[in-house]
């Protein structure tokens, strides 16, 4: 007899691996914006204690940044899966909400690291 893995089961997972991967983003996009301007203030001291300030400031805000964004985008998410599966249907709720997400991300590390928006991207 064999057994098959619920649906269910797999949309948590689904679910779990896109908070993971939107928090992350989320968290190297703000920790990055932290970072340059922490190492904007120590300017002033030598680089090896540059070097160790900024370290520890990355520390000391990424944790907490992490644990906030990663509530965050969980509630966001099952806030917005819940809303789409009365209206479009849960897997195209799911895939309209990743897509939306996904652009949004795109045009903030575009404009972080290259100073562009989508648009002037083409």
């Amino acid at each position: 007899m064999t057994s098959q893995r619920p649906l269910p089961t797999f949309k948590r997972k689904l679910t779990r691996a896109l908070i993971f991967a939107v928090t992350v983003l989320t968290s190297y996009l703000l920790t990055s914006v932290i970072e340059e301007r922490v190492l904007r203030e120590t300017e002033q001291f030598r680089p090896l204690t540059a070097t160790v300030l900024g370290m520890a400031c990355i520390v000391l805000i990424f944790v907490p940044v992490f644990a906030y964004t990663e509530r965050l985008t969980e509630a966001v998410m099952k806030a917005s899966l819940r809303t789409t599966t009365s209206s479009a249907g849960t897997i195209i709720g799911g895939l309209v909400f990743v897509a939306v997400v996904a652009i949004i991300l795109v045009a903030l590390f575009l404009d972080r690291w290259f100073g562009l928006s989508i648009i002037d991207a083409y």
